[in-house]
């Protein structure tokens, strides 16, 4: 039966990882991470009363994959969540308050989008086995959700901005991103701002009939495709390659800023 305070250490509980035997000297039990890709034998760590475990500098690793992949398993879609991966990690190690907070939230939006794209997709899916009223009803919802979806992405798209221009210039903004900003952006725009679209409003005080474009969405249920004044963006495919490549940057962006702290640190 669990207690308490056995809840309460599951809860403050930050992750686990494999440790093996060194050697044994006296009472102290030397030991070391299992390195990654390493493989694993099953040997394990013996302690008896009164034994002391040490670890030698630099044998006690933590590498952030690792934490990644224990916590987050991945979707059939190549996407699993990053929030708790970025959180952990830093917990840690000692980092900047501000870029915690401003990378904490581009996790936290990113698998929001994710979050969405998955409902939209399901609800699609759902709505092609319908037909009449009924099908009707979850085309709107799935499409409510895709438009939310985009949003929150855009979001993402303009923290990938603020993060390669501001933190880290050295990263490379994947291509499944920078193909797909312009769309992104302005059905982004189109959807979050829609109630202005429709009265015809394409932007600041500017007025035109591709504004009710954002209301014409033929081919959604069938085939994905949004659209927006003459652009077109494939909801499955474009915006799931954009979430990897997005979350790819976070987890790089991790490594790089770890590979220049210890840089640092070895001066």
């Amino acid at each position: 039966m669990a207690t308490e305070s056995d809840d309460q250490s599951q809860a403050n509980l930050l992750l686990t990882g494999r440790i093996v035997p060194i050697r044994r000297e006296g009472n102290i039990v030397y030991a070391r991470s299992l390195r990654r890709g390493e493989e694993d034998t099953g040997q394990t760590v013996h302690l008896e009363p009164g034994d002391r475990l040490v670890f030698p500098a630099g044998e006690l690793v933590i590498d952030s994959r690792d934490i990644d992949e224990q916590f987050n398993p991945k979707g059939l879609d190549g996407y699993r969540p990053v929030a708790n991966t970025v959180w952990t990690w830093y917990q840690i190690v000692t980092e900047e308050l501000g870029f915690f907070l401003f990378f904490f939230a581009f996790a936290r939006r990113l698998d929001a989008a994710h979050a969405l794209w998955t409902l939209a997709i399901e609800t699609r899916d759902r709505a092609k086995q319908e037909d009449g009223i009924v099908q009707r009803r979850t085309q709107f919802d799935s499409l409510a959700r895709a438009e939310v979806a985009i949003v929150a992405l855009g979001r993402c798209y303009q923290m990938v901005s603020t993060l390669v221009e501001k933190y880290c210039s050295e990263l490379q903004v994947p291509e499944s991103v920078n193909k797909t900003r312009e769309p992104v952006l302005e059905m982004r725009n189109a959807f979050e701002h829609i109630d202005e679209r429709a009265e015809g409003k394409v932007g600041w005080g500017k007025f035109g009939a591709e504004a009710l474009t954002i209301f014409d969405q033929p081919d959604f249920i069938k085939l994905s495709i949004l659209r927006y004044k003459n652009h077109e963006l494939n909801f499955e495919t474009d915006v799931i390659a954009a979430l990897v490549g997005c979350r790819k940057l976070i987890i790089d962006t991790i490594d790089a800023r770890a590979a220049k702290q210890q840089a640092g640190n070895e001066k």
